[in-house]
């Protein structure tokens, strides 16, 4: 299979729980209805969700010898993935356990299992695409993935998410010096960089690796901060059903609207609109059809 989109990072078996309220200590909250399971992970979701927005896409990400690891194979291939990258190690897939109250507002407890294990990089893989993605994953998968794509040209986006924000800006910075667009939240800019002032904190890792940094605000408006363009785009207002994936939609529709060569604030405009399109779904690779976007939101 041709792809347009390489994807790397964590494939994961969701366990979504649908209650009333988030729990809080020494307190009982019931289901609902009973849970459901579907396929997550940031690596997987994103290359779905490229797929459904019409852009050939393949994971790069390790599942187990399990059947979680099973039904995750066949969950991508339903969606058209291309799943030669996808690795099989003895042991147990990545799984979480996600708890989603009525607002859409979610809570996760995650085993990433043999999500993290040491495996090469097929470096023909990348260098055949036209576009890198990286979310949260192994530092070691981080920068042997970008760093064949840097030397190939090929631009790179990254959303360390809550696996890689941690690891701080220092241990980051050869991979950012590698990326063409840092995607992220207050929360993860702040873990990366130890500042809670997001605006300049970007700013700041903009002009240092010359990047163009998007800061995702949920309901409030994206932020661009780059060294080409600065501007802020706002959301699509809509009433949240499953916010779990949300971020990883909107990581595929910029990475869509960036490969049909719309300006940076364009692509922008119609991640948000993706995201929306997510959150009145349920499940992370819920995304409706390119159609359904269209006609709702009109991008």
């Amino acid at each position: 299979m041709r792809i347009r989109l390489a994807t790397v990072g964590h494939i994961i078996y969701d366990i979504r729980d649908y209650v009333e309220e988030l729990p809080q200590k020494d307190k009982t909250v019931k289901l609902r209805f009973p849970a459901k399971v579907s396929g997550g992970g940031s690596g997987a979701n994103v290359a779905v969700n490229a797929c459904k927005l019409g852009i050939p896409a393949g994971v790069m990400g390790n599942i187990g010898n399990d059947r979680h690891g099973a039904f995750l194979l066949e969950e991508l291939r339903k969606f058209k993935v291309d799943t030669t990258q996808v690795k099989k190690f003895r042991g147990a897939s990545g799984l979480s356990v996600i708890l989603i109250d009525m607002h859409g507002e979610v809570e996760v407890v995650e085993d990433y299992g043999v999500g993290d294990r040491h495996r090469s990089m097929d470096a023909n893989y990348i260098r055949n695409a036209e576009f890198l993605h990286m979310s949260g994953c192994s530092l070691m998968h981080l920068e042997s993935a970008s760093k064949i794509a840097s030397k190939a040209g090929i631009p790179i986006s990254f959303d360390p998410g809550r696996a890689a924000s941690h690891f701080g800006e220092k241990r980051l910075s050869k991979i950012l010096s590698r990326c063409d667009y840092l995607i992220v939240n207050k929360r993860e800019i702040r873990a990366m960089t130890g500042r809670g002032d997001t605006y300049h904190a970007c700013a700041s890792l903009a002009e240092k690796y010359g990047i163009d940094c998007i800061i995702k605000q949920g309901g409030s408006d994206t932020l661009v901060v780059g060294n080409r363009v600065h501007g802020s785009v706002p959301p699509f207002k809509v009433k949240a059903v499953d916010t779990i994936g949300a971020g990883d939609a909107f990581c595929a529709g910029f990475i869509t609207g960036t490969m049909r060569k719309m300006p940076i604030l364009k692509a922008v405009r119609f991640a948000n609109a993706v995201a929306a399109a997510k959150v009145l779904f349920m499940g992370a690779q819920s995304l409706p059809s390119r159609g359904y976007i269209k006609k709702r939101f009109g991008v």
